[in-house]
C-alpha cells in the first residue's frame, strides 16, 4: 500500500511522485492506491478515466477515493466517476481563468509578476515586489549601455566583462540569494556571453518601465510557453527607478539597429556601418576590403548590385576615404555656421524640430483615431455578444 498526498491542483501527470507510483505499480509493489478524492489523482478526465477503468484493473491495483466513496472492488461506487472527473476538470479550467484574470489586473497596475528581480535591481525587502537599483550590479548595467553606445557589440562587451572578472547574472543571483537559476554554471562564474549582453541592451526595464504578459501558455491543459504579440503585452511606464536615461537608451537602440558584423580579420566595423544607402535602389552599401588592400583603397558599393548584378542596380561606388572627406567637410561647414551665426542656427534647429514634432503629432493623432474607431467596433461587438448570451443564443463558455 502506498500513500501520497498532493498539495496542489494539476492537470499534468508529469509529476515526480506520480512517476514513482507508476514505477512501483509496474514492479508489482502496489496492491491498493488510496487518495483523498478523485481530483488528487488528477484533473484531466480522459486520463483519470483511462487509469481507473483500464490501467488499475489491468495491474490488479485496488483504487480507493475516500471522500468520493469510490472503491474499485465495489462496482456501484464507480457509476458517477465520469461525472466527477468532468467536474474536476471544469474546476481546474475555471481556476486557470481566474488566475489569468488576476495576473492581467496585476500587470495593468504595473506590478511585477516574476519573483526574480532583473539583473541590476534587487527587491526593496523580502516580502515586497518593488525593486530598487542594486549597488553592485546597477553600475555594470550602466557600463554595458555606455560601451554599446561607444560602438562595442555584445560579444565584445562580454569579453570585456569576462576579462574584468565580473560575476555573470546567474552566478551573481546564486551567490546573493543561494537560489539556482536556469543555465547556472558555477565552474565559470565570470564567463559572460553575447546573448546575455544583448538581452540586457533590449530590456526596457532599465528605462524604469514594467513590461508584463510577454508569454502565455497554449491552454490550461498544455503548459508550453509561447510569446505573445506586442499588442497582447502590457507596458506600464515609470514603475521604478531607471538605470539608463532615455537619450542613452535611444542611442543604444539606434546603434544596435544599424550594427553590422565586421569581417573576421577586422577588429572593428567601419565608421559608416549600417548608415550608408544606395540612392537608386535604397538598399545599404557594403564596404569592400580585404587583407591585401591598403586602407585608402577600401570602397563602398551597392549590396543589390553585388548580389543581383546590373539588372537590379547600377555599378557605382565610392571610396571610404572620399566619403570620410565629404562628411568631415560638411561637419566643418555646419560647425562654422553654428559658431558664426549662432542665433540663425538655433532658429533653424528649432524650426526643424518643430516640423518633426508636428509630423509626430499628426501620426499619433491618426493612430488615436484608428484606436477610437476600433474601440467603438469592439464595444458594439461586446454588447451584441452580451445580448445574445442573455437571450440564450451564445453559451457562457
Amino acid at each position: 500500500m502506498y500513500f501520497q498526498k498532493y498539495r496542489y491542483l494539476t492537470l499534468s501527470f508529469d509529476r515526480t511522485a506520480w512517476k514513482k507510483i507508476v514505477e512501483m505499480i509496474e514492479n508489482g509493489e502496489v496492491d491498493t492506491l488510496i487518495v483523498k478524492d478523485l481530483s488528487r489523482l488528477g484533473r484531466e478526465y480522459l486520463q483519470v478515466g483511462q487509469l481507473t477503468e483500464l490501467y488499475f484493473p489491468e495491474k490488479g491495483v485496488r483504487f480507493i477515493a475516500v471522500n468520493d466513496g469510490v472503491d474499485s472492488l465495489v462496482e456501484s461506487s464507480n457509476d458517477f466517476n465520469p461525472i466527477r472527473n468532468w467536474a474536476n476538470e471544469l474546476h481546474a479550467k475555471d481556476t486557470s481563468k481566474k488566475v489569468r484574470s488576476i495576473k492581467k489586473m496585476q500587470a495593468e497596475r504595473g506590478e511585477r509578476l516574476g519573483s526574480k528581480p532583473p539583473y541590476g535591481y534587487r527587491k526593496k525587502d523580502a516580502q515586497s515586489k518593488e525593486i530598487i537599483p542594486d549597488e553592485v550590479t546597477a553600475p555594470v548595467v550602466c557600463r554595458v549601455f555606455e560601451l554599446c553606445a561607444a560602438g562595442k557589440g555584445p560579444n565584445q562587451i562580454a569579453r570585456i566583462l569576462t576579462g574584468e572578472q565580473i560575476l555573470n547574472p546567474t552566478n551573481q543571483y546564486y551567490q546573493t540569494t543561494g537560489t539556482a537559476c536556469n543555465h547556472l554554471d558555477t565552474t565559470r562564474p565570470y564567463s559572460w556571453c553575447g546573448k546575455t549582453v544583448a538581452n540586457i541592451l533590449k530590456n526596457i526595464v532599465y528605462l524604469g518601465h514594467t513590461l508584463s504578459m510577454k508569454h502565455t501558455t497554449l491552454s490550461y491543459k498544455n503548459k508550453k510557453q509561447i510569446r505573445r504579440p506586442e499588442s497582447g503585452q502590457i507596458l506600464v511606464k515609470n514603475t521604478h527607478v531607471p538605470l539608463v536615461s532615455q537619450e542613452l537608451w535611444e542611442i543604444v537602440q539606434e546603434v544596435r539597429q544599424h550594427k553590422r558584423r565586421p569581417p573576421k580579420y577586422m577588429e572593428e566595423p567601419n565608421l559608416f556601418s549600417g548608415l550608408v544607402y544606395c540612392s537608386d535602389c535604397g538598399k545599404y552599401l557594403v564596404l569592400c576590403r580585404t587583407e591585401k588592400m591598403r586602407e585608402d583603397q577600401y570602397y563602398f558599393r551597392c549590396s543589390t548590385y553585388g548580389k543581383r548584378g546590373k539588372d537590379a542596380c547600377t555599378p557605382h561606388q565610392i571610396r571610404e576615404a572620399d566619403l570620410k572627406a565629404v562628411v568631415l567637410d560638411d561637419l566643418r561647414r555646419v560647425t562654422h555656421f553654428a559658431r558664426m551665426k549662432e542665433r540663425q542656427f538655433a532658429e533653424y534647429i528649432n524650426q526643424k524640430n518643430t516640423l518633426e514634432l508636428r509630423r509626430e503629432i499628426n501620426r499619433v493623432q491618426k493612430e488615436m483615431d484608428a484606436m477610437r474607431r476600433r474601440s467603438g467596433e469592439l464595444s458594439a461587438l461586446f454588447k451584441q455578444l452580451y445580448e445574445d448570451n442573455v437571450l440564450g443564443r451564445v453559451t457562457n463558455e
